[in-house]
């Protein structure tokens, strides 16, 4: 029989095999695995000679970005500032901080939320307040428009009258949707407008039947405040939450609740759990996490404390190891906010530090993409170039555009090396104007799909909107 600790004095082993540089000893039968001294001389001549920026990573593989953000003096060389838009209108009339920011249900208006317990509904061409909406009885930190644009959620501090249901284009409270204790930080419809889900300062996430006003679901997910909520915008039943704990955590609404098997006396009596929502722990190195966005069944954008913007593919996720295949810096302090495109070809940030960054959402994939156009075209030219039925002009015209076409291929390689090499990606514009903490941002077309205005609140009381061309953005 074998001992007590058995498994114990294996494990040890297995481990100081592998520190004499192999797992021979540890495992019957098994190979030495070759490992690498950078120590020697010779190896460290070999890995400079393979990977010339060997010296700068391993230098900063022990410093996190965050801490690079305000120790590495080479930063601003690193990760350069995009070009800078400023804001074409600033508007002014919130007493106190302004917590969220939204795009309104009637064309070219916006409502944004404020500290000073009111929400404030804005002319956007005009920059000025046409409504003032009250019914909090302390401060509201977001605001939410639904789909059909004919209800708004918003939601605050105090015990009571934290979330409220508001009809459109009425301007009055339908109901009062009661079950948080606490202060109420985030609020979120879903896409069909059916549900609604808001964020606890307590950890708590309640979902909510609008037709009804009647929570539906409600679970305790996170070790102190639940900073935001998600629901998938394919699916409503799939929900994502982002809390000051770290964590990511993943719900199926379709599970109301444990298996009636887990509360047998004999499960309750041997301490026996079970969680069957995916989570990921410590999504942003272990720092809180602020804002979260669920874009489709595969694709979640979180952004945090540790001054990043993340994407989370689904598909590559496993209940240990999650995945992280998109990082997004440049950033110097906390991301507090983001927005995602309707077309899910953009992303927009906001940070502490003022400032909102415009990312690509997968350039990588865009590039390869790409690659595998200009390589079809490629060949249609070389065939062309081939017919020597055509006239001798039109055969060199197409030998310049094949030329072409090859340095155009050659630049996007370097580019898709570079990204691959780096893991990370870079931002296509920085928005700049405010002085405080970027609380909130929101994206919208035109009808035309040239343009798209971006709106951002802020702690400095203003709100500022910034018009580009998505030409631009290319």
């Amino acid at each position: 029989m074998a001992g007590p600790f058995a498994l114990i004095d294996r494990a040890l082993n297995r481990s100081a095999a592998a520190a004499k540089g192999g797992y021979g000893g540890g495992y019957p039968g098994g190979k030495p695995r070759k490992g690498r001294d950078l120590n020697d001389p010779k190896t460290l001549e070999y890995l400079r000679r393979m990977h010339p920026d060997f010296d700068e990573v391993m230098g900063s593989a022990d410093v996190d970005y965050r801490t690079r953000c305000h120790t590495d003096a080479s930063f601003a060389s690193k990760f350069r500032i995009p070009p800078v838009v400023e804001p074409q209108h600033t508007f002014r009339e919130h007493t106190n901080s302004v917590d969220s920011v939204c795009w309104g249900p009637d064309p070219g208006t916006l409502i944004s939320a404020s500290h000073d317990a009111t929400l404030k509904v804005w002319d956007s061409k005009r920059g000025a307040c046409v409504d003032t909406l009250k019914g909090h009885v302390a401060g509201v930190y977001h605001c939410a428009v639904s789909g059909n644009k004919q209800m708004l959620l918003s939601c605050g501090s105090g015990q009571e009258k934290n979330v409220l249901l508001w009809r459109w284009p009425e301007k009055k409270i339908a109901s009062v949707l009661q079950g948080h204790s606490r202060s109420v930080i985030h609020a979120a419809f879903s896409n069909d407008s059916v549900s609604a889900v808001t964020s606890g300062q307590d950890g708590t996430v309640i979902v909510y039947d609008i037709a009804r006003g009647a929570a539906t679901f409600r679970r305790n997910v996170h070790l102190g405040s639940c900073n935001g909520s998600s629901f998938c915008q394919e699916d409503s039943n799939l929900l994502i939450s982002a809390g000051a704990d770290g964590s990511l955590h993943f719900l199926d609404l379709r599970e109301q609740g444990a298996p009636k098997a887990c509360l047998l006396p004999s499960a309750v009596a041997n301490s026996v759990s079970m969680k069957a929502t995916l989570s990921i722990q410590g999504a942003h190195d272990g720092y809180a996490v602020h804002a979260v966005e669920f874009v489709d069944r595969t694709t979640v954008f979180s952004g945090g404390a540790d001054h990043k913007l993340k994407r989370w593919d689904l598909r590559q996720m496993s209940p240990f190891k999650p995945r992280c295949p998109g990082q997004y810096l440049g950033h110097t302090a906390p991301v507090r906010s983001l927005a995602v495109s309707a077309d899910k070809r953009f992303v927009v940030t906001g940070c502490e530090d003022g400032s909102l960054r415009i990312w690509p959402k997968d350039p990588l994939s865009d590039i390869r993409s790409s690659l595998r156009g200009m390589k079809m075209q490629l060949k249609d030219l070389d065939t062309d170039m081939q017919d020597f039925g055509r006239p001798a002009a039109e055969r060199q015209a197409f030998s310049r555009k094949c030329d072409e076409t090859k340095e155009i291929i050659a630049a996007a390689k370097k580019n898709e090396e570079q990204l691959s090499r780096e893991g990370y990606t870079s931002a296509f514009r920085t928005l700049n104007g405010h002085v405080a903490q970027v609380s909130g941002c929101a994206w919208q077309e035109d009808s035309q799909l040239k343009a798209v205005s971006i709106v951002s609140s802020s702690w400095d009381q203003t709100l500022k909107l910034f018009n580009i061309s998505l030409d631009d953005l290319k």
